[in-house]
């Protein structure tokens, strides 16, 4: 007897059926009483309540606050509805700050290493004292083995002093952002040989005027990015078709009219795919790809053979699906557009498929448009005066 053969796919959509049956009968059961609850020791009756405002830095995100504090303790933060990032909302995270702050945990100040390495024994510190000794340590490394020999790591608030001029200053071209080099270099490497700049962050994408949004390389829904999210669920809400292009049946799956349950690894595959589909049906922006780009018949004889029928079996999707959801991003051009992503450092093609991704917004016309990619400038500010670097870095972002 044939034991009973089980597919991926056929795993995959059994498993998100059975997490949407049990979702609704959770729901069921934990509808809430329509009752109003009352409120009882409100903090604000221990004394008055003194306003501040200042920005979380929990992630790099950065979102304006207003903080509410009594008899000098914290008591709740809200998002300022005069910021351009929280307006007046919080994520999850920024919510839980008051807890961050006085949780018993939390380091308040420096601690120094007093047993042997391991054995887990620290002292209190000074701020001078912990940066004396820093200082001398990195000076011990720096005379026996060379400036070189000291690699600089930052990420959020302050990396931009630790990482561009510190290093510069210590002598040592070793300077690096786990954030880049683990995330978003090669969309940055990838934007920069197709299109001639970066494309920074926050990523520019006019949520507000698309029509079609396509997430791959994403994790919008499972982190606090928070403007973003906001803007994902106003689109959603406001009717904006979903595409998602993922493994898992994740948050932003659950709200797709698309849902491309790939298998890890061909994304390529897909996205040469999507390109056959929109050019051999005609459905790219034909005006947008003849006034602003370059190379398209080379592009047009490249993707010739890369049929849905060829991706679907190195992709594990059905060959409909792929050409069903390339059409519906040329329905919706040039208010489509697939956001470029954060997790896009995946199996060592980054670069390559991050120029895909780019093409076919090129094809959609989303690049320069309403609703598709606009031009990220920052404010132009003088540089700070300073020697001049011996290395500059060449990823942006």
């Amino acid at each position: 007897m044939q034991p009973n053969k089980v597919t991926r796919r056929g795993f995959l959509k059994a498993s998100a059926g059975t997490v949407g049956a049990m979702l609704l009968a959770d729901t069921a059961a934990a509808a809430p009483a329509k009752t109003t609850p009352q409120l009882t020791g409100h903090r604000a009756s221990q004394g008055p309540v003194q306003i501040s405002y200042n920005y979380c830095d929990i992630c790099p995100w950065r979102c304006g606050i207003i903080v509410k504090t009594v008899n000098g303790k914290v008591q709740k933060i809200d998002g300022n509805p005069n910021d351009p990032k929280s307006r007046g909302t919080l994520c999850a995270r920024g919510q839980a700050g008051v807890s961050f702050l006085y949780d018993p945990d939390r380091l308040k100040q420096p601690l120094i290493r007093s047993g042997e390495r391991g054995a887990g024994t620290l002292r209190p510190a000074s701020w001078n004292e912990a940066l004396d000794q820093a200082a001398t340590q990195l000076g011990k490394i720096r005379d026996a083995y060379g400036p070189e020999s000291v690699v600089f790591f930052g990420h959020t608030s302050g990396d931009f002093w630790f990482t561009d001029y510190f290093p510069q200053a210590f002598g040592s071209p070793n300077a690096a952002k786990p954030s880049m080099s683990l995330c978003t270099s090669p969309r940055e490497e990838a934007s920069l040989i197709t299109y001639g700049r970066s494309i920074g962050n926050h990523e520019p994408v006019d949520w507000d005027q698309s029509r079609c949004i396509v997430l791959i390389g994403t994790h919008i829904g499972e982190d606090a990015r928070n403007t973003m999210m906001q803007d994902f669920a106003n689109a959603r809400a406001r009717g904006a078709k979903v595409i998602v292009v993922d493994p898992r049946y994740s948050s932003a799956a659950m709200k797709a009219d698309h849902w491309l349950p790939i298998k890890p690894s061909t994304d390529t595959a897909l996205l040469l795919a999507w390109m056959n589909v929109l050019v051999t049906e005609g459905l790219y922006d034909k005006a947008y790809v003849e006034k602003w780009t370059v190379g398209f018949d080379q592009l047009a004889a490249h993707v010739k053979a890369f049929t849905p029928e060829w991706a679907a079996p190195i992709t594990d999707l059905p060959a409909e699906q792929i050409r069903e959801s390339a059409r519906e991003m040329g329905r919706c051009l040039p208010q489509s557009v697939i956001v470029p992503g954060r997790h896009v450092t995946w199996y060592g093609n980054d670069t390559q498929r991050m120029r895909a991704v780019y093409i076919v917004n090129a094809l959609l016309g989303a690049v320069g448009r309403p609703g598709g990619l606009y031009f990220n400038k920052p404010p132009f500010l003088d540089e700070y005066p300073h020697p001049q670097y011996a290395v500059v870095g060449g990823a942006g972002g």
